[in-house]
């Protein structure tokens, strides 16, 4: 694999596939490291000369499939969040800070700046009460479920995040993920394997990635297989995740601040990640359960009665395995 130096202004698109999460997170640094665009950013800092002081990044268009994203270890060595918290917040324990739908659209086109506590989006908000401009929502989620119960092979259980009349016009990000899009197909076995694919325009893949994975198959898991089961009465079992990305990228300042220029002097070989991430049930103990009720605790944030339940529900399937494929 050659590093790419040239600069002709052509991001190459990628291409691959793996059997796990930890094994896909390992082929796409090493895929993006050797062969990506060398590229800045408006983040990358410069000194009072305005010289850039953070090196360039890397970037590319990168297709990826993961053929069991519940195959053990699941949870990469890598991450840069508290995973547990991150997983409530993709189930929607913190959807009551997205600021309602009129009240943004007036914070946006002022340009004043959001509080801590004032969000333009939640990516559970976006899916589950898509905002309209009549002040109703719409919960794609449920709709695109129930789309796949009345025809599993349908090509139309589509669910997305973008709102233009906002995102468009904010100075802050607009969502990274775009786009789920859902199908169920019948196995020899009878069961309905539920494939998922996602659409991202914009991805940080060493310091968010995993992070990511781990969250929207979760909230497929966790809310769309149950509700496929109960509308179709056949066993719905987890298929292959696989995902567009219009940019996935490495920073400049991972390689300095982060230790990207020191991931392959510690992972030499993709057998090497793979054997120090986690599997489900050891993370739950050690990360994701502790997090959890930390979270439950936290006065920031103001939780509602709903966002109690959320994290709660989470803590329940967590412990006694539920949520443990």
């Amino acid at each position: 694999m050659e590093r790419k130096e040239e600069k002709d202004g052509r991001i190459d698109a990628l291409y691959i596939k793996a059997k796990s999460i930890p094994e896909a997170y390992y082929k796409l640094i090493e895929n993006v490291h050797y062969l990506g665009y060398p590229l800045r950013t408006q983040y990358d800092r410069k000194n009072k000369e305005g010289q850039y002081i953070d090196p360039v990044g890397k970037d590319t268009k990168f297709m990826v499939q993961i053929e069991d994203p519940f195959a053990q270890p699941r949870y990469p060595v890598l991450s840069y969040c508290e995973r547990g918290k991150y997983i409530a917040e993709f189930l929607g324990a913190k959807d009551h800070l997205v600021v309602p739908y009129k009240e943004l659209l007036d914070l946006v086109k002022s340009g004043k700046e959001f509080e801590p506590t004032q969000w333009p989006y939640a990516y559970h908000q976006r899916l589950t009460a898509y905002p309209c401009a009549d002040d109703s929502t719409i919960n794609q989620i449920q709709l695109i479920t129930d789309k796949l119960a009345e025809d599993p092979l349908t090509r139309r259980a589509v669910a997305i995040t973008s709102v233009p009349e906002i995102d468009l016009f904010m100075k802050q990000d607009m969502p990274c993920l775009r786009e789920i899009q859902l199908r169920a197909l019948e196995n020899e076995q009878g069961q309905l394997v539920l494939n998922t694919h996602a659409r991202w325009r914009s991805r940080d893949l060493y310091k968010a990635w995993g992070d990511n994975v781990i969250g929207i198959t979760n909230l497929i898991q966790i809310e769309v297989v149950p509700r496929l089961k109960e509308k179709t009465g056949k066993e719905v079992i987890m298929g292959p995740y696989t995902e567009e990305n219009g940019s996935l990228h490495i920073y400049g300042q991972d390689y300095s601040e982060k230790g990207m220029d020191k991931f392959f002097d510690n992972f030499p070989f993709a057998h090497n990640f793979i054997s120090r991430s986690w599997d489900s049930d050891i993370i739950k103990d050690i990360e994701v359960i502790p997090q959890l009720k930390e979270l439950r605790n936290e006065e920031t944030w103001k939780f509602t009665s709903e966002s109690f339940k959320v994290i709660d529900n989470l803590i329940e399937g967590y412990e006694s395995g539920k949520f443990i494929v």
